[in-house]
Protein backbone atom coordinates (compact mmCIF):
# COMPACT_ATOMS: atom_id res chain seq x y z
CA UNK A 1 0.00 0.00 0.00
CA UNK A 2 2.66 2.90 1.11
CA UNK A 3 4.62 2.07 -2.58
CA UNK A 4 1.32 2.80 -4.48
CA UNK A 5 0.27 6.18 -6.16
CA UNK A 6 -3.22 7.62 -4.59
CA UNK A 7 -6.27 8.67 -6.84
CA UNK A 8 -9.03 10.49 -5.23
CA UNK A 9 -12.15 9.60 -7.11
CA UNK A 10 -15.78 10.03 -7.05
CA UNK A 11 -19.13 9.06 -9.14
CA UNK A 12 -22.24 10.65 -9.97
CA UNK A 13 -25.21 8.67 -11.59
CA UNK A 14 -28.39 9.53 -13.81
CA UNK A 15 -31.14 7.43 -14.60
CA UNK A 16 -29.25 7.46 -18.16
CA UNK A 17 -25.72 8.82 -17.65
CA UNK A 18 -22.89 7.96 -15.14
CA UNK A 19 -19.54 9.88 -14.89
CA UNK A 20 -16.02 8.98 -12.87
CA UNK A 21 -13.19 11.79 -12.37
CA UNK A 22 -10.15 10.24 -11.01
CA UNK A 23 -7.52 12.87 -10.01
CA UNK A 24 -3.63 11.73 -8.87
CA UNK A 25 -3.34 12.95 -5.35
CA UNK A 26 -1.52 16.35 -5.15
CA UNK A 27 -0.78 15.94 -9.31
CA UNK A 28 -2.89 17.68 -11.78
CA UNK A 29 -3.41 14.45 -13.17
CA UNK A 30 -7.51 13.85 -13.64
CA UNK A 31 -9.47 11.26 -16.04
CA UNK A 32 -12.78 11.27 -16.69
CA UNK A 33 -14.70 8.33 -17.59
CA UNK A 34 -18.26 8.84 -18.17
CA UNK A 35 -21.18 6.81 -20.14
CA UNK A 36 -19.84 8.12 -23.87
CA UNK A 37 -16.40 7.48 -23.31
CA UNK A 38 -16.52 4.25 -21.16
CA UNK A 39 -15.41 1.55 -24.07
CA UNK A 40 -12.59 3.97 -25.31
CA UNK A 41 -10.79 4.92 -22.36
CA UNK A 42 -11.80 2.36 -19.76
CA UNK A 43 -7.98 0.86 -20.81
CA UNK A 44 -6.35 4.03 -18.60
CA UNK A 45 -9.19 3.09 -15.87
CA UNK A 46 -7.95 -0.16 -15.32
CA UNK A 47 -4.63 0.33 -14.76
CA UNK A 48 -5.23 3.24 -12.12
CA UNK A 49 -7.45 0.52 -11.19
CA UNK A 50 -5.12 -2.22 -10.91
CA UNK A 51 -1.92 -0.38 -9.77
CA UNK A 52 -3.03 2.01 -7.03
CA UNK A 53 -5.06 3.15 -3.73
CA UNK A 54 -8.07 4.49 -5.00
CA UNK A 55 -9.13 7.02 -2.37
CA UNK A 56 -13.18 8.48 -1.84
CA UNK A 57 -15.53 9.86 0.85
CA UNK A 58 -18.20 7.01 1.67
CA UNK A 59 -16.70 5.18 -1.25
CA UNK A 60 -17.67 1.81 0.18
CA UNK A 61 -21.36 2.24 0.07
CA UNK A 62 -21.65 2.95 -3.53
CA UNK A 63 -18.39 3.98 -5.69
CA UNK A 64 -16.82 0.97 -4.90
CA UNK A 65 -19.62 -1.35 -5.75
CA UNK A 66 -19.52 0.62 -9.39
CA UNK A 67 -16.04 0.20 -10.06
CA UNK A 68 -15.89 -3.12 -9.21
CA UNK A 69 -18.97 -4.25 -11.58
CA UNK A 70 -17.05 -2.31 -13.98
CA UNK A 71 -14.02 -4.63 -13.80
CA UNK A 72 -15.90 -7.22 -15.54
CA UNK A 73 -15.68 -5.56 -18.65
CA UNK A 74 -12.11 -5.24 -19.10
CA UNK A 75 -11.76 -7.64 -21.88
CA UNK A 76 -14.94 -6.46 -23.72
CA UNK A 77 -16.91 -3.92 -24.79
CA UNK A 78 -20.38 -3.25 -23.54
CA UNK A 79 -23.32 -1.37 -24.81
CA UNK A 80 -24.16 2.03 -23.33
CA UNK A 81 -27.65 1.70 -22.33
CA UNK A 82 -26.89 -1.64 -20.78
CA UNK A 83 -24.14 -0.29 -18.82
CA UNK A 84 -26.17 2.48 -17.55
CA UNK A 85 -29.10 0.22 -16.73
CA UNK A 86 -26.25 -1.69 -14.72
CA UNK A 87 -25.58 1.18 -12.56
CA UNK A 88 -29.13 1.84 -11.84
CA UNK A 89 -29.65 -1.37 -10.27
CA UNK A 90 -26.44 -1.06 -8.18
CA UNK A 91 -28.10 2.57 -6.97
CA UNK A 92 -31.11 1.09 -6.43
CA UNK A 93 -29.37 -2.39 -3.98
CA UNK A 94 -29.76 -3.03 -1.16
CA UNK A 95 -26.13 -2.44 0.71
CA UNK A 96 -26.09 -5.83 2.55
CA UNK A 97 -27.08 -7.90 -0.85
CA UNK A 98 -23.86 -6.86 -2.82
CA UNK A 99 -20.77 -9.27 -1.11
CA UNK A 100 -17.72 -6.86 -0.77
CA UNK A 101 -15.14 -9.66 -0.75
CA UNK A 102 -15.21 -9.69 -4.37
CA UNK A 103 -13.16 -6.27 -4.61
CA UNK A 104 -10.27 -6.52 -6.51
CA UNK A 105 -8.51 -3.21 -6.14
CA UNK A 106 -7.70 -0.96 -2.95
CA UNK A 107 -9.72 0.81 -1.49
CA UNK A 108 -9.80 3.66 0.71
CA UNK A 109 -12.97 5.89 2.53
CA UNK A 110 -12.03 8.27 4.62
CA UNK A 111 -15.18 8.19 6.22
CA UNK A 112 -15.39 4.91 7.06
CA UNK A 113 -11.91 4.72 7.95
CA UNK A 114 -12.14 7.40 10.49
CA UNK A 115 -15.33 6.77 11.49
CA UNK A 116 -16.64 10.51 9.47
CA UNK A 117 -20.41 11.94 9.28
CA UNK A 118 -19.68 15.44 8.18
CA UNK A 119 -19.47 14.75 4.10
CA UNK A 120 -18.18 16.20 1.98
CA UNK A 121 -19.79 19.68 1.99
CA UNK A 122 -19.43 19.84 6.07
CA UNK A 123 -15.85 19.73 5.25
CA UNK A 124 -16.02 22.22 2.65
CA UNK A 125 -18.02 25.01 5.30
CA UNK A 126 -15.38 23.73 8.01
CA UNK A 127 -12.64 25.29 5.58
CA UNK A 128 -14.45 28.46 4.59
CA UNK A 129 -14.71 26.66 0.67
CA UNK A 130 -17.91 27.59 -0.93
CA UNK A 131 -19.97 24.69 -0.70
CA UNK A 132 -20.24 23.75 -4.36
CA UNK A 133 -24.18 22.07 -4.95
CA UNK A 134 -25.35 21.06 -7.80
CA UNK A 135 -27.89 23.39 -10.16
CA UNK A 136 -28.96 20.63 -12.50
CA UNK A 137 -31.92 18.47 -12.78
CA UNK A 138 -32.13 15.78 -9.35
CA UNK A 139 -30.34 13.08 -10.31
CA UNK A 140 -33.32 10.55 -10.08
CA UNK A 141 -34.55 12.58 -13.33
CA UNK A 142 -33.45 11.01 -16.80
CA UNK A 143 -31.23 14.39 -18.52
CA UNK A 144 -33.24 15.27 -21.89
CA UNK A 145 -31.67 15.27 -25.15
CA UNK A 146 -32.05 18.57 -25.97
CA UNK A 147 -30.10 20.04 -22.52
CA UNK A 148 -27.90 16.78 -22.26
CA UNK A 149 -24.42 17.99 -23.22
CA UNK A 150 -25.12 21.40 -21.01
CA UNK A 151 -26.27 19.19 -17.64
CA UNK A 152 -23.16 16.51 -18.36
CA UNK A 153 -20.77 19.20 -18.13
CA UNK A 154 -22.11 20.44 -14.90
CA UNK A 155 -22.42 17.12 -13.81
CA UNK A 156 -18.41 16.17 -14.43
CA UNK A 157 -17.84 20.22 -13.05
CA UNK A 158 -19.37 19.21 -9.69
CA UNK A 159 -18.09 15.92 -9.55
CA UNK A 160 -14.33 17.24 -9.91
CA UNK A 161 -15.19 19.73 -7.36
CA UNK A 162 -16.02 16.85 -4.88
CA UNK A 163 -12.44 15.10 -5.88
CA UNK A 164 -10.49 18.34 -4.83
CA UNK A 165 -12.39 18.47 -1.29
CA UNK A 166 -12.02 14.80 -0.62
CA UNK A 167 -8.28 15.01 -1.43
CA UNK A 168 -8.15 18.36 0.40
CA UNK A 169 -10.07 16.33 3.03
CA UNK A 170 -7.52 13.46 2.63
CA UNK A 171 -4.54 15.74 3.23
CA UNK A 172 -6.11 17.17 6.39
CA UNK A 173 -6.50 13.73 8.27
CA UNK A 174 -3.07 12.34 6.86
CA UNK A 175 -1.53 15.62 8.65
CA UNK A 176 -3.25 15.17 11.30
CA UNK A 177 -3.68 11.59 12.26
CA UNK A 178 -2.76 9.08 9.39
CA UNK A 179 -3.63 5.57 10.04
CA UNK A 180 -1.31 4.13 7.09
CA UNK A 181 1.61 2.94 8.85
CA UNK A 182 -0.95 1.41 11.47
CA UNK A 183 -2.86 -0.44 9.44
CA UNK A 184 0.51 -1.96 7.85
CA UNK A 185 1.82 -2.62 11.08
CA UNK A 186 -1.47 -4.87 12.21
CA UNK A 187 -1.48 -6.60 8.84
CA UNK A 188 2.12 -7.83 9.62
CA UNK A 189 0.54 -9.01 13.37
CA UNK A 190 -2.33 -11.08 11.89
CA UNK A 191 0.46 -12.74 9.27
CA UNK A 192 2.47 -12.73 11.86
CA UNK A 193 4.56 -10.55 9.49
CA UNK A 194 4.24 -12.34 5.60
CA UNK A 195 1.30 -10.21 4.78
CA UNK A 196 3.16 -9.25 1.66
CA UNK A 197 3.65 -12.99 0.84
CA UNK A 198 0.44 -14.17 1.77
CA UNK A 199 -1.61 -13.85 -1.59
CA UNK A 200 -5.16 -15.16 -0.07
CA UNK A 201 -5.15 -12.76 2.62
CA UNK A 202 -3.89 -9.91 0.52
CA UNK A 203 -6.67 -10.81 -2.05
CA UNK A 204 -8.95 -10.14 0.95
CA UNK A 205 -7.98 -7.25 2.41
CA UNK A 206 -7.49 -5.36 -1.05
CA UNK A 207 -10.54 -3.81 -0.90
CA UNK A 208 -9.91 -2.13 2.66
CA UNK A 209 -12.77 -3.75 4.15
CA UNK A 210 -11.40 -3.53 8.04
CA UNK A 211 -10.12 -0.08 8.88
CA UNK A 212 -7.93 0.02 11.90
CA UNK A 213 -10.72 -0.37 13.94
CA UNK A 214 -12.41 -4.18 12.52
CA UNK A 215 -8.53 -5.25 12.20
CA UNK A 216 -8.08 -4.98 16.09
CA UNK A 217 -11.83 -7.05 16.65
CA UNK A 218 -10.23 -9.49 14.11
CA UNK A 219 -7.50 -10.06 15.84
CA UNK A 220 -8.63 -10.35 19.53
CA UNK A 221 -12.25 -10.75 19.81
CA UNK A 222 -12.83 -14.06 17.69
CA UNK A 223 -10.51 -16.12 20.17
CA UNK A 224 -11.04 -14.58 23.11
CA UNK A 225 -13.51 -16.04 26.19
CA UNK A 226 -14.87 -12.61 26.12
CA UNK A 227 -16.50 -12.18 22.78
CA UNK A 228 -19.91 -13.40 23.53
CA UNK A 229 -20.08 -11.50 26.76
CA UNK A 230 -22.37 -8.43 26.03
CA UNK A 231 -20.81 -4.70 26.18
CA UNK A 232 -21.87 -2.05 28.78
CA UNK A 233 -21.91 1.65 27.51
CA UNK A 234 -20.89 3.42 31.12
CA UNK A 235 -21.72 6.48 29.91
CA UNK A 236 -25.22 5.03 29.57
CA UNK A 237 -25.78 4.14 33.08
CA UNK A 238 -24.65 7.56 34.56
CA UNK A 239 -26.12 9.90 32.55
CA UNK A 240 -24.90 13.43 32.67
CA UNK A 241 -29.22 14.38 33.42
CA UNK A 242 -28.74 12.65 36.28
CA UNK A 243 -26.96 15.54 37.56
CA UNK A 244 -27.84 19.44 37.91
CA UNK A 245 -25.79 22.16 36.27
CA UNK A 246 -22.99 23.45 38.37
CA UNK A 247 -21.61 26.68 37.02
CA UNK A 248 -20.28 28.31 40.51
CA UNK A 249 -18.62 25.58 42.54
CA UNK A 250 -15.28 24.70 42.48
CA UNK A 251 -14.82 21.02 40.29
CA UNK A 252 -12.56 18.57 40.56
CA UNK A 253 -10.93 16.44 37.89
CA UNK A 254 -10.56 12.54 38.14
CA UNK A 255 -8.72 10.88 35.24
CA UNK A 256 -8.30 7.41 34.61
CA UNK A 257 -4.83 6.80 33.98
CA UNK A 258 -4.50 5.46 30.41
CA UNK A 259 -1.53 3.16 31.82
CA UNK A 260 -3.30 1.85 34.61
CA UNK A 261 -6.29 0.55 32.06
CA UNK A 262 -3.33 -0.51 29.45
CA UNK A 263 -2.37 -2.76 32.09
CA UNK A 264 -5.50 -4.27 33.18
CA UNK A 265 -6.01 -4.74 30.01
CA UNK A 266 -3.07 -7.04 29.90
CA UNK A 267 -3.63 -8.95 33.24
CA UNK A 268 -7.62 -9.17 32.31
CA UNK A 269 -8.44 -12.97 32.88
CA UNK A 270 -11.22 -12.54 30.00
CA UNK A 271 -8.21 -12.20 27.84
CA UNK A 272 -6.56 -15.53 26.04
CA UNK A 273 -2.91 -15.68 26.73
CA UNK A 274 -2.25 -15.70 23.10
CA UNK A 275 -4.51 -12.53 22.89
CA UNK A 276 -2.42 -11.09 25.06
CA UNK A 277 0.68 -11.38 23.51
CA UNK A 278 -0.83 -9.91 20.48
CA UNK A 279 -2.23 -6.89 22.93
CA UNK A 280 1.13 -6.29 23.41
CA UNK A 281 2.17 -5.87 19.76
CA UNK A 282 -0.91 -2.86 19.16
CA UNK A 283 0.37 0.30 20.39
CA UNK A 284 -1.80 1.27 23.41
CA UNK A 285 -3.23 4.10 22.59
CA UNK A 286 -4.92 2.79 19.04
CA UNK A 287 -6.04 -0.46 21.21
CA UNK A 288 -7.86 1.60 23.88
CA UNK A 289 -9.54 3.74 21.44
CA UNK A 290 -10.50 0.36 19.88
CA UNK A 291 -14.09 -1.06 19.96
CA UNK A 292 -12.93 -4.10 21.01
CA UNK A 293 -10.86 -2.59 24.04
CA UNK A 294 -13.84 -0.52 24.84
CA UNK A 295 -16.40 -3.11 25.30
CA UNK A 296 -13.92 -4.89 27.98
CA UNK A 297 -13.11 -1.80 29.56
CA UNK A 298 -16.50 -0.42 29.82
CA UNK A 299 -17.56 -3.33 31.79
CA UNK A 300 -14.95 -2.47 34.40
CA UNK A 301 -15.08 1.44 34.23
CA UNK A 302 -18.44 1.21 35.18
CA UNK A 303 -17.60 -0.62 38.56
CA UNK A 304 -14.95 1.63 39.38
CA UNK A 305 -17.59 4.97 39.16
CA UNK A 306 -20.01 2.92 41.11
CA UNK A 307 -17.40 2.55 43.77
CA UNK A 308 -16.43 5.84 43.89
CA UNK A 309 -19.32 7.23 43.95
CA UNK A 310 -20.23 5.59 47.18
CA UNK A 311 -16.98 6.76 48.54
CA UNK A 312 -18.09 10.35 47.43
CA UNK A 313 -21.42 10.07 49.23
CA UNK A 314 -19.57 9.24 52.70
CA UNK A 315 -17.91 12.30 51.90
CA UNK A 316 -20.73 14.72 50.65
CA UNK A 317 -18.94 14.69 47.55
CA UNK A 318 -21.12 15.53 44.88
CA UNK A 319 -20.35 13.93 41.40
CA UNK A 320 -21.31 16.31 38.48
CA UNK A 321 -20.75 14.53 35.32
CA UNK A 322 -18.78 10.99 33.83
CA UNK A 323 -17.44 11.42 30.41
CA UNK A 324 -15.14 8.22 29.11
CA UNK A 325 -12.07 8.17 31.77
CA UNK A 326 -12.95 11.28 33.33
CA UNK A 327 -14.79 12.11 36.21
CA UNK A 328 -15.98 15.76 37.58
CA UNK A 329 -16.89 16.39 41.42
CA UNK A 330 -18.02 19.05 43.42
CA UNK A 331 -18.57 20.48 46.82
CA UNK A 332 -15.09 19.53 48.35
CA UNK A 333 -12.69 21.52 50.35
CA UNK A 334 -8.78 21.02 51.01
CA UNK A 335 -9.11 18.57 53.95
CA UNK A 336 -11.21 16.35 52.47
CA UNK A 337 -9.21 16.57 48.80
CA UNK A 338 -6.80 15.25 51.29
CA UNK A 339 -8.45 12.44 52.43
CA UNK A 340 -10.32 11.34 49.56
CA UNK A 341 -7.03 11.84 47.50
CA UNK A 342 -5.06 9.14 49.65
CA UNK A 343 -8.26 6.93 49.80
CA UNK A 344 -8.24 6.38 45.84
CA UNK A 345 -3.98 5.88 46.27
CA UNK A 346 -4.99 3.14 48.74
CA UNK A 347 -7.98 1.64 47.00
CA UNK A 348 -6.66 2.34 43.49
CA UNK A 349 -3.10 2.59 43.27
CA UNK A 350 -1.41 4.96 40.29
CA UNK A 351 -5.27 5.07 39.01
CA UNK A 352 -6.22 8.59 38.89
CA UNK A 353 -5.12 11.57 38.25
CA UNK A 354 -6.81 14.70 40.41
CA UNK A 355 -6.88 18.20 38.44
CA UNK A 356 -7.97 21.66 39.44
CA UNK A 357 -10.96 22.83 36.96
CA UNK A 358 -10.55 26.49 36.50
CA UNK A 359 -13.88 26.77 35.25
CA UNK A 360 -16.88 24.80 34.40
CA UNK A 361 -19.98 24.42 32.78
CA UNK A 362 -22.75 21.88 31.43
CA UNK A 363 -26.13 21.30 30.24
CA UNK A 364 -28.28 18.21 29.51
CA UNK A 365 -25.28 16.32 27.06
CA UNK A 366 -22.44 19.17 26.84
CA UNK A 367 -19.41 20.36 28.97
CA UNK A 368 -17.53 23.18 28.85
CA UNK A 369 -14.37 23.45 31.19
CA UNK A 370 -11.16 25.43 31.33
CA UNK A 371 -7.90 23.54 33.04
CA UNK A 372 -4.92 26.43 32.66
CA UNK A 373 -4.97 28.10 28.95
CA UNK A 374 -6.97 25.13 27.73
CA UNK A 375 -10.53 25.00 27.30
CA UNK A 376 -12.79 21.46 26.58
CA UNK A 377 -15.75 21.27 24.87
CA UNK A 378 -18.02 18.58 24.46
CA UNK A 379 -20.79 17.39 22.11
CA UNK A 380 -22.28 20.66 20.97
CA UNK A 381 -19.40 22.36 22.74
CA UNK A 382 -16.92 21.15 20.96
CA UNK A 383 -15.45 22.09 17.30
CA UNK A 384 -13.27 20.29 15.09
CA UNK A 385 -13.04 20.53 11.03
CA UNK A 386 -13.74 16.31 10.51
CA UNK A 387 -16.91 16.52 12.49
CA UNK A 388 -20.20 17.41 11.09
CA UNK A 389 -20.85 21.90 11.59
CA UNK A 390 -23.01 22.92 13.95
CA UNK A 391 -23.94 26.52 14.34
CA UNK A 392 -22.87 26.52 18.28
CA UNK A 393 -19.56 27.44 17.87
CA UNK A 394 -20.27 30.96 18.50
CA UNK A 395 -22.62 30.03 21.30
CA UNK A 396 -19.97 28.08 22.89
CA UNK A 397 -17.74 31.69 22.91
CA UNK A 398 -20.80 33.41 24.40
CA UNK A 399 -21.38 31.33 27.30
CA UNK A 400 -17.65 31.71 28.56
CA UNK A 401 -18.21 35.08 28.29
CA UNK A 402 -21.65 35.33 30.18
CA UNK A 403 -21.14 32.65 32.48
CA UNK A 404 -17.20 33.06 33.22
CA UNK A 405 -16.91 36.50 33.18
CA UNK A 406 -20.57 37.76 34.12
CA UNK A 407 -20.89 40.10 30.54
CA UNK A 408 -24.24 40.83 29.51
CA UNK A 409 -25.19 38.89 26.55
CA UNK A 410 -25.09 41.03 24.23
CA UNK A 411 -22.00 42.21 24.99
CA UNK A 412 -20.74 38.96 24.83
CA UNK A 413 -22.40 38.01 20.92
CA UNK A 414 -21.13 41.41 19.97
CA UNK A 415 -17.07 41.28 21.34
CA UNK A 416 -17.70 37.51 20.14
CA UNK A 417 -18.33 38.81 16.69
CA UNK A 418 -15.36 41.33 16.43
CA UNK A 419 -13.02 38.71 17.24
CA UNK A 420 -14.39 36.21 14.80
CA UNK A 421 -17.40 36.91 12.64
CA UNK A 422 -16.71 33.82 10.72
CA UNK A 423 -18.11 31.30 12.96
CA UNK A 424 -21.41 33.05 13.06
CA UNK A 425 -22.21 31.44 9.72
CA UNK A 426 -24.87 28.27 9.96
CA UNK A 427 -24.29 25.23 8.17
CA UNK A 428 -27.61 24.14 6.48
CA UNK A 429 -28.61 20.43 5.81
CA UNK A 430 -32.14 20.91 4.05
CA UNK A 431 -34.70 19.10 4.87
CA UNK A 432 -37.20 21.38 5.62
CA UNK A 433 -38.87 23.78 3.20
CA UNK A 434 -36.94 27.48 3.19
CA UNK A 435 -39.94 29.83 2.59
CA UNK A 436 -39.37 33.14 0.92
CA UNK A 437 -40.52 36.16 3.65
CA UNK A 438 -40.77 40.18 3.61
CA UNK A 439 -38.88 42.51 4.92
CA UNK A 440 -40.19 42.06 8.15
CA UNK A 441 -39.82 38.62 8.09
CA UNK A 442 -43.22 37.20 7.27
CA UNK A 443 -43.56 34.19 5.42
CA UNK A 444 -44.96 33.95 2.04
CA UNK A 445 -45.88 30.21 1.99
CA UNK A 446 -47.28 30.61 -1.52
CA UNK A 447 -43.65 32.06 -2.98
CA UNK A 448 -41.99 29.88 -5.51
CA UNK A 449 -38.55 31.93 -3.96
CA UNK A 450 -37.78 28.99 -1.89
CA UNK A 451 -34.24 27.29 -1.31
CA UNK A 452 -33.78 23.67 -2.47
CA UNK A 453 -34.89 20.47 -0.03
CA UNK A 454 -31.62 18.11 -0.13
CA UNK A 455 -29.42 20.67 -0.63
CA UNK A 456 -26.28 22.15 1.73
CA UNK A 457 -25.86 25.71 2.48
CA UNK A 458 -23.87 28.19 4.62
CA UNK A 459 -26.54 30.62 5.87
CA UNK A 460 -26.52 33.49 8.29
CA UNK A 461 -29.15 35.38 9.91
CA UNK A 462 -29.18 38.41 8.30
CA UNK A 463 -30.77 42.48 8.42
CA UNK A 464 -31.67 41.94 4.69
CA UNK A 465 -32.43 38.23 4.70
CA UNK A 466 -35.21 36.73 2.00
CA UNK A 467 -36.37 33.44 3.53
CA UNK A 468 -36.68 31.94 6.88
CA UNK A 469 -36.76 28.42 7.40
CA UNK A 470 -38.96 26.04 9.22
CA UNK A 471 -40.41 23.02 9.97
CA UNK A 472 -43.78 21.51 10.42
CA UNK A 473 -45.15 19.78 13.08
CA UNK A 474 -48.66 17.95 12.10
CA UNK A 475 -50.45 21.53 11.72
CA UNK A 476 -47.83 23.95 13.43
CA UNK A 477 -45.01 25.76 12.12
CA UNK A 478 -41.76 26.06 13.62
CA UNK A 479 -38.58 28.02 13.77
CA UNK A 480 -36.14 25.84 12.06
CA UNK A 481 -32.74 27.72 13.19
CA UNK A 482 -33.90 30.16 15.69
CA UNK A 483 -36.91 30.73 18.65
CA UNK A 484 -40.15 31.88 18.71
CA UNK A 485 -42.65 33.68 15.85
CA UNK A 486 -41.86 32.59 12.64
CA UNK A 487 -43.04 35.79 11.49
CA UNK A 488 -41.13 38.18 13.65
CA UNK A 489 -38.56 40.51 12.11
CA UNK A 490 -35.60 37.88 13.38
CA UNK A 491 -33.70 35.11 12.60
CA UNK A 492 -34.14 36.08 8.79
CA UNK A 493 -31.55 34.10 6.62
CA UNK A 494 -29.40 34.82 3.26
CA UNK A 495 -26.88 31.97 1.92
CA UNK A 496 -23.67 32.75 1.31
CA UNK A 497 -22.43 32.24 -2.34
CA UNK A 498 -19.02 32.55 -2.26
CA UNK A 499 -16.34 31.04 -0.16
CA UNK A 500 -15.43 33.26 3.05
CA UNK A 501 -12.52 34.72 1.59
CA UNK A 502 -14.53 36.60 -0.92
CA UNK A 503 -17.05 36.85 1.71
CA UNK A 504 -17.38 41.05 2.38
CA UNK A 505 -20.69 41.66 3.41
CA UNK A 506 -20.38 41.30 7.55
CA UNK A 507 -22.68 44.66 8.04
CA UNK A 508 -25.44 42.96 7.05
CA UNK A 509 -25.24 39.90 9.63
CA UNK A 510 -28.12 40.71 12.03
CA UNK A 511 -26.46 40.86 15.44
CA UNK A 512 -29.93 41.33 17.60
CA UNK A 513 -30.80 37.78 16.06
CA UNK A 514 -28.13 36.09 17.29
CA UNK A 515 -28.37 37.86 20.44
CA UNK A 516 -31.95 36.68 20.78
CA UNK A 517 -30.99 33.07 19.67
CA UNK A 518 -28.47 33.20 22.92
CA UNK A 519 -31.08 34.23 25.45
CA UNK A 520 -33.13 31.76 24.70
CA UNK A 521 -30.62 29.29 24.01
CA UNK A 522 -29.70 29.89 27.91
CA UNK A 523 -32.93 30.42 29.03
CA UNK A 524 -33.92 26.79 28.02
CA UNK A 525 -30.52 24.73 28.50
CA UNK A 526 -29.42 26.52 31.63
CA UNK A 527 -31.82 28.67 33.27
CA UNK A 528 -34.96 26.02 33.15
CA UNK A 529 -32.47 23.59 34.77
CA UNK A 530 -31.97 25.01 37.88
CA UNK A 531 -29.54 27.88 37.48
CA UNK A 532 -31.01 31.02 38.60
CA UNK A 533 -29.43 34.24 35.90
CA UNK A 534 -27.07 36.83 37.09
Amino acid sequence: MKKSNKYVFDIEVFPNYFCIVLKKLNDDKILIIDSDNFNRQKKLLFDIISKNVLISYAGHGFDDIVINNLLKYRNSNINRNKLNSEIKIIRNMPKDEYKSENHEFYSYDLAYEYNLNLGVKGFEFNCGDNIEEQDFANFNYVIKKNIYDEIVDKVIDYCLQDVLATEKMYNFIIKEKSNWDEKENLLNIITNGSYSNNMKLKKKIKYLKYNNDKLITLLLDNSSSNSSQPGINYSKRLKMDNYDNYLQKKVYKLSIQKDYLYKWLLENKLLLEKDKKIIKKIPRDLLLNSSFAKEVLNRYRTSIVKRMKKNFEKENIEMVAVLENNIFITNINDKILYKIKNKIDTQYKNIFYITDVDKFLKNKSSLLYKIGNEVIGTNEFYYSKLIMPRNHIWISEVLKLYFWEKKEISVAVKEVFAKNPDIFFIYASVYEDIYACDENGKIDFESNEVLHKFRKYRLYFSKTGSHKAVMKNQEKYYEKYGFGDINSNLYKIKKVETNLKEFTNYDDIDLNSYIDYAQNYIQKYFINKGYLPL
